[in-house]
């Protein structure tokens, strides 16, 4: 990724293939890409966005966390990717996490492929950045985590948040540039940043931007280029519209946006922009908001839960109203252990945690439950106790 140190008015780049170069203010490179940037930095915490990204070969849609500062010869780098190739379809993204004050960095590139174009569709992207691991999330479904090392111990520093959509030259990574693709877009519909609570190892209240407005308070607009960019970061390629942050990629002299933004339909897979719903939603369950007890997390589960114990989780929305199948994916050396899914102090049904072999030995156990349609908390309530929890998962039926 590519950035500039908006204090001192120096402007570097560094390519992830190629290395540290010079770069300069947008001004004369025949196509205008689109950079928005948080006058605020954040630390640890969940981040979640949903977006719509642009299909094309050399075209990149991203979201990053970035340390200020970082393009300068000897300061630390600190960043966070996630970037998604337009090449291909848009059916490959890379999770990233760049450190080091050498040049060329240290990175950790994970390059991951969807069943789905995600330029199709809004799709739902939560990066978890915490002391003890970083995560990434398409749809619920976590994609990568690293739980600790260099990786994670050494980003100390808060960084700002920023979307960017930009045409690379650089082929063997993002694909060979072609012009006749343009215009292109990338659409997003919000994005929440909840902080991490280390008190209860979970992530509390934040704030959430639904681009009502582009608010000037939170947000800049990029104004620069660097060498390995084909475009320059113009103010006029960003442009919020119905609800609807719409990062543009236009030629020289088309700037802007006067269409009409996709509708965010909430499909949650598949790459359809419809308007269903979404019918499935997965909890990591170390995410909880609330806890009862003296519960465990250790590597993305939660343990040592004994009776009377419970963990909540707050603010999950349900889409529908109807009859959900509830899946769990539990582990136990007990044939005892047993618990309830409550929402708000009320049980809504209770399941049998089976002998799976062993605590390290988990599989996946369900019920159906019928949900009313909205935001509410949900909670496990350990009626008797001996079991470990990795995630679970309702999906309409």
């Amino acid at each position: 990724m590519f950035k500039l140190n908006r204090y001192t008015g120096v402007l570097f780049a560094f390519a992830t293939l190629i290395g540290f170069t010079a770069t300069s203010p947008a001004a004369a490179k025949p196509y205008k890409a689109a950079e928005i940037y948080s006058k605020q930095t954040y630390k640890y915490g969940r981040y979640e966005m949903r977006m719509r990204v642009a299909k094309g070969s050399g075209v990149l849609s991203t979201f990053f966390t970035y340390k200020n500062g970082s393009e300068q010869p000897g300061v630390f780098w600190e960043e966070i990717d996630i970037e998604i190739f337009g090449k291909n379809n848009a059916t490959q993204w890379q999770s990233n996490v760049i450190i080091g004050t050498n040049r060329p960095t240290t990175k950790t590139e994970g390059v991951h492929t969807t069943p789905f174009s995600m330029g199709d569709g809004y799709h739902t992207y939560v990066l978890e950045w915490t002391p003890n691991y970083i995560a990434w999330y398409v749809d619920g479904t976590q994609t990568r985590r690293i739980t600790g090392g260099q990786f994670v111990t050494s980003l100390t520093s808060p960084q700002d948040l920023r979307f960017n959509l930009w045409a690379a030259n650089i082929a063997e990574w993002v694909g060979p540039w072609n012009d006749s693709i343009l215009p292109v877009y990338q659409f997003v519909n919000y994005i929440e940043y909840k902080p991490y609570v280390a008190a209860t190892n979970s992530f509390g209240t934040g704030w959430r931007d639904d681009f009502n407005s582009f608010d000037t308070n939170r947000w800049n607009k990029a104004n620069w280029t660097f060498g390995e960019n084909l475009a320059d970061f113009d103010p006029n390629n960003v442009v919020v519209k119905n609800g609807t942050l719409v990062l543009a990629l236009t030629r020289e002299g088309q700037t802007g946006y006067t269409g009409t933004p996709p509708v965010d339909g909430g499909t949650s897979g598949g790459g359809s922009s419809s308007s269903a719903p979404a019918t499935s939603i997965t909890i990591q369950a170390e995410s909880f908001n609330e806890v009862g007890g003296s519960v465990t997390v250790s590597g993305g589960t939660v343990g040592y839960i004994d009776a009377g114990e419970w963990f909540k989780y707050n603010n999950v929305n349900i889409p529908q109203t109807g009859t959900y199948k509830v899946e769990y994916r539990v582990a136990s050396a007990l044939t005892t252990a047993q618990f309830t899914l409550d929402r708000n102090g009320v049980g809504l049904g209770t399941i049998s945690v089976p002998n799976t072999g062993g605590w390290g030995t988990y599989q996946t156990i369900s019920h159906n439950i019928y949900l009313n349609a909205g935001v509410q908390s949900l909670a496990i309530y350990a009626n008797s106790g001996g079991f470990n929890i990795d995630w679970i998962k309702l999906t309409k039926i």
